[in-house]
């Protein structure tokens, strides 16, 4: 009896010191952790803002490109549908159609004056990069060049010309998260711009 009695405190000191070095790491730890689960939760919002904002574009530029709904009728159904996004407050929908060249003397593509570029929001600073001035109108060289009268053929490969819808959302982040993807996003005061295009053949000519 007395042995056992002698065992269980035979070394309390330890025991005592083990434990503070255990409670001292885990107060190391414990920031640590919660600093990565903030990484984690910001990650994943803004993987579903970026979702949310390409499948916007995408819906967008299929109704546009078929005129099935125009103006700003397309804009108030493209914003209600980013829920719980809020592209009133702090996002943009810019819609334009580019016009295909058709003759060999006018050859080259064009923004369309009517209807004409669309661009709805309230975001200082952010616009289309549909724009005439910019290199190909903004859009990629291969696209670009689809929309230019072709000699051979007597008309460009694309007729109608494409219809594109740019979506733009200004996240704000709760973690320095924007500031280790800089070549991502676009830092936009306190937040990171996400955005995302749809481009689409046009089938109908109003927007």
């Amino acid at each position: 009896m007395t042995m056992k009695g002698k065992r269980k405190t035979m070394f309390p000191g330890t025991v005592r010191n083990k434990k503070g070095v255990a409670l001292i790491e885990f107060c190391f730890i414990l920031p640590i952790l919660i600093i990565m689960i903030l990484f984690v939760i910001d990650a994943g919002r803004l993987i579903q803002a970026r979702l949310i904002i390409t499948n916007v574009a995408r819906e967008g530029g299929n109704l546009a490109s078929r005129g099935l709904k125009t103006g700003s009728d397309l804009i108030a159904l493209l914003q209600s549908s980013a829920t719980p996004l809020d592209l009133k407050k702090s996002g943009m929908i810019c819609v334009s159609r580019i016009e295909a060249g058709q003759t060999q003397e006018d050859p080259d593509p064009s923004i369309s004056e009517d209807p004409g570029q669309l661009c709805v929001g309230d975001l200082t600073g952010i616009s289309s990069g549909i724009r005439t001035g910019a290199d190909n109108l903004g859009l990629t060289k291969a696209l670009y060049d689809h929309l230019v009268f072709n000699e051979d053929n007597q008309a460009p490969d694309i007729y109608h010309g494409v219809t594109i819808v740019e979506t733009f959302y200004k996240y704000r982040p709760i973690t320095p998260l924007p500031k280790f993807i800089t070549n991502i996003f676009l830092t936009h005061g306190d937040g990171t711009i996400v955005g995302s295009r749809a481009v689409y053949c046009t089938t109908q000519t109003e927007l």
